[in-house]
Order: structure tokens, then C-alpha cells, then sequence
């Protein structure tokens, strides 16, 4: 039998927190939810993800600075991070950070 996958969730809303455990509860996923960024990125000295989600407006450490600290870590910089942003951030919001993304 193979590990499955591991897939860290770093958003604030308990709302979505629980619509991506709801979404993922039938799948071979494992999943690591995380309060806030700060948080996300102490799991991940324990809990190395294949997957980070990561909410783009959390209070201190928000999803861009999860990404920017992922790809600073030389053990993670190749794990994806899709940052989740809600239907009202604004657009304005996006800061002019390189997390090198690869199409």
C-alpha cells in the first residue's frame, strides 16, 4: 500500500476548512490543516506536503508569505503552492513578490 499524498491547508475560515475536508474525505489524501500561516509554516517542520493550499488574506503571515517562505526552503521549494484568494480581495491587494512560478 502506498502513503498517500499529503495536502496542507493554511486558511483562517473554519468554513473552508471544512469544504476542503468535506471535498477530500472520500480521496487518498492526507490532510494537515493549518489555523493561519504561521502555523502552515510550523507544520511543515514536521509534516513535509506534496500540496499547499494557502489562503492569500490571513492576519500576520498570509499566503503569499507562505509561498515566498516555501520556496526559500531548499527541502520545499518544489512543492507546489496554490494560494486561494476570495471573491472579494481586491485585485489591488496582489504584492509585487517573485515566487517563481512555473507554467
Amino acid at each position: 500500500m502506498s502513503i498517500p499524498p499529503t495536502l496542507l491547508l493554511a486558511d483562517d475560515s473554519v468554513a473552508i476548512q471544512r469544504i476542503v475536508t468535506l471535498t477530500f474525505a472520500d480521496q487518498p489524501v492526507r490532510l494537515v490543516l493549518a489555523k493561519d500561516g504561521q502555523d502552515a509554516i510550523n507544520r511543515m517542520a514536521t509534516d513535509r506536503p506534496d500540496l499547499v493550499l494557502a489562503d492569500t488574506n490571513m492576519p500576520c503571515v498570509d499566503g503569499y508569505e507562505v509561498a515566498r517562505w516555501v520556496r526559500q526552503q531548499p527541502h520545499l521549494n518544489a512543492v507546489p503552492v496554490l494560494l486561494l484568494a476570495g471573491i472579494t480581495d481586491p485585485v489591488e491587494h496582489v504584492p509585487n513578490i517573485d515566487l517563481r512560478l512555473r507554467l
